[in-house]
Order: structure tokens, then C-alpha cells, then sequence
């Protein structure tokens, strides 16, 4: 192993890779808030039914969060009896019909005869709320987030439905609240990402999700946290699909990553799911360039080793991208 190669692994070892202590308390806490909403039914005859299946998504889901431990995002799947989905070409909607008509879920339909995404997160509120009184609970968008009082960890309770086309060979996917002040839902399937990510990553000798995390850090470290993690992972799929074989370091995948990146930061970057519009929509023009700029000064800083003319040299140009603790 390099000498760079030794100093990378350290660098996530260190200060970048979740401690093992942080995930065992992780799992305990939102293992614990699941099976209490799966049983929330029994004592509870409004909260709205639920499905088998629940499981976790996002960036803790895919082994690419950094340290420290501070969300973790649980899709919790809603039994649709009664409910039909609609306008899946556009806005979506959960519309009622007469069957189910018993299930609580139906008592947050509007007056349009559509499920109304507000009511039903508000409905998981309260619910927890109830069960957590020591805890900072509320709405944040899609999610209901559970800021537990213990550890300080926040976990993100994303109601959903599963939906399964009837056409052989659809894909299937998620509705979950849209957020904002929208009361209707949003299509995705985080199952995918995760697909995307764990094939990838298998691809590339299992290094990918180290190069990611290296990738956050840097953007944490220099790029004042302009680009979204979704949006930097999403920007690294693309980065890593396209590459001709597969990267044999961390330090070459980094590498190429500073050198590709811009082809899918210049412009607007679709979801990799194949579902909903693009991750980088939040991101102003100031945001957009001055991030372009941070991602070319490391691609200067990060050329072949071999025009290095000494290893303090190669090792100080690496610090220039990932600072003092590399």
C-alpha cells in the first residue's frame, strides 16, 4: 500500500467511517421506534395501518454516512386498502374509493377524495410525540424526525405506500409526502439507490463507498457543504458508471472523481432512480460555480503522482484537498 493509500484509510478510519459503538446505538434506537409504530395498532385504534417490510434508506442505508452518526431515514409502508394512486405522470396523488372505507387512513382523505400527505405525517407526530416525551419531535418535510434525547441521534420516520404496477415488467416504486406546504405525494424508490450503489461499488473492488465518503468530507472541509449528499452520491454514480474498468485504489478512484465530476455538476443532474426531476435544484448559480471551482483547484491538486517531484510533495498536495488530518 502507498504511502497516500496508508494516509487515506487513516483519514477514514479516524475521522470519517462511523464507529461501530455509534451504529450498534443507531440500530437499537430506530429497531425500537419500528416496532413500536408496528404495534402501535393494538392500543391505538386511529393510527393508521401498516404493512410488513419496513426498512432503512438513504446514506446511512447505503454505508456511505460520515461520522458523526446524526440521521437515519426509516421508510414505514402503509397499508393502502381502500386507496387507489393517481396522476402518476405528474403530481401525484393516494385517491379513496369505497373499499377499506374502515382503515383509519381514510379519515385523512380531503374533501377532492385525495389522501392528504399533511394529515397523515401528522398523524405519525402525535403518535410519537406520545411515545417519546423527552424527545425534540417534528414534521421536517417528507419525514417525521425523532431528535432522541439519549444520544442525540435524529431518526427520520418517512411514511410511505408501495406501489406495483400492474403491467408485468413496470418497475415498482414509493409514494412518500412531497413536503413543503404540498399535501400530495412523491414518486421514488430508494431501494434503487441502493441497488445502484452496493453494484457499483462491487464493481469497482469494493472501494467506491470509501471514495464517497473521502468525496463528502472534502466537500464538508472545503466546499462549506454546498453540494447535498444525495447530489454528490448521485454526481459519483454517474462519475463511476462511465469509467472504462474499475478503480484498483481509493486514491485513483478520488482522483478520477476530481476529474470527472464537473461533466455532471455544469448542468442539471436527473435522479438515478429514473423517478422525479433532478437532486440539484436546490442549488443556486453562486452555489453551482463556486462549486465547480472548489472541484477543479482539487483536480489541479490531485494530478499523477509521477509528476510529483518528492513524496512530501505528493502528500502535500493530497493535504491541500483533505486538510491538516490526512
Amino acid at each position: 500500500m502507498s504511502v497516500v493509500e496508508s494516509k487515506l484509510q487513516n483519514l477514514l478510519d479516524k475521522e470519517i467511517n462511523l464507529a461501530q459503538t455509534h451504529v450498534a446505538q443507531g440500530s437499537t434506537s430506530h429497531t425500537y421506534i419500528r416496532n413500536l409504530l408496528a404495534n402501535r395498532r393494538q392500543t391505538d385504534s386511529s393510527f393508521p395501518w401498516l404493512l410488513d417490510g419496513d426498512f432503512l434508506s438513504g446514506s446511512y442505508a447505503r454505508g456511505t454516512k460520515l461520522h458523526p452518526l446524526d440521521d437515519i431515514d426509516v421508510m414505514i409502508i402503509l397499508d393502502g386498502a381502500g386507496l387507489v394512486p393517481t396522476g402518476l405522470e405528474a403530481t401525484h396523488y393516494v385517491k379513496g374509493n369505497s373499499n377499506g372505507i374502515h382503515s383509519p387512513i381514510h379519515k385523512h382523505i380531503n374533501q377532492n377524495n385525495l389522501l392528504d400527505s399533511h394529515a397523515v405525517l401528522h398523524a405519525f407526530h402525535k403518535t410519537l410525540n406520545q411515545s417519546h416525551p423527552d424527545s425534540e419531535i417534528k414534521k421536517d418535510g417528507q419525514s417525521v424526525n425523532v431528535k432522541l434525547k439519549s444520544n442525540n441521534l435524529g431518526i427520520d420516520i418517512v411514511p410511505c405506500f408501495h406501489i406495483v404496477p400492474f403491467e408485468a415488467g413496470q418497475q415498482d416504486f414509493y409514494y412518500i409526502p412531497i413536503g413543503s406546504s404540498d399535501p400530495s405525494w412523491l414518486k421514488t424508490n430508494p431501494k434503487i439507490d441502493q441497488n445502484i450503489s452496493k453494484s457499483l461499488h462491487d464493481r469497482h473492488n469494493k472501494k467506491l463507498k470509501s471514495v464517497i465518503k473521502l468525496v463528502k468530507y472534502w466537500n464538508r472541509l472545503k466546499n462549506n457543504e454546498r453540494l447535498r449528499s444525495y447530489h454528490l452520491e448521485t454526481i459519483a454514480w454517474n462519475v463511476f458508471h462511465t469509467h472504462p474498468s474499475a478503480i484498483t485504489s481509493i486514491s485513483d478512484g478520488v482522483r478520477y472523481f476530481f476529474n470527472h465530476a464537473n461533466d455532471y455538476l455544469v448542468g442539471q443532474l436527473y435522479e438515478a432512480t429514473g423517478f422525479g426531476g433532478t437532486v440539484d435544484s436546490y442549488l443556486s448559480d453562486v452555489d453551482r460555480q463556486l462549486s465547480i471551482n472548489a472541484v477543479n483547484l482539487a483536480k489541479k491538486a490531485l494530478q499523477p503522482q509521477a509528476l510529483l517531484p518528492a513524496l512530501n510533495a505528493q502528500t502535500g498536495y493530497w493535504q491541500s484537498v483533505f486538510g491538516d488530518k490526512f
